[in-house]
């Protein structure tokens, strides 16, 4: 069995960047909902807002790249 190519392995993978920013987004919810609660219920809470404030962005972000190369080209 080989390892994938990079192209390979960003065309399996799924999500893309609205997945990363998500997760990425939940993590720090996550450590910030703890500070501020001191309590896993608030991590969670925190995790979650963080995660939906995340994919917002990411699906912002995208839709305003793709807009951006799309019309740069014509």
């Amino acid at each position: 069995m080989r390892e994938l190519t990079e192209t390979e392995a960003s065309s399996v993978t799924g999500g893309g960047r609205i997945g990363e920013f998500a997760a990425d987004g939940g993590a720090v919810g996550t450590v910030v909902g703890y500070i501020a609660d001191s309590t896993i219920a608030g991590a969670t809470r925190g995790g979650l807002a963080g995660a939906m404030v995340g994919t917002s962005f990411g699906i912002g972000y995208a839709a305003g790249t793709y807009m951006y190369e799309r019309y740069q080209n014509s």
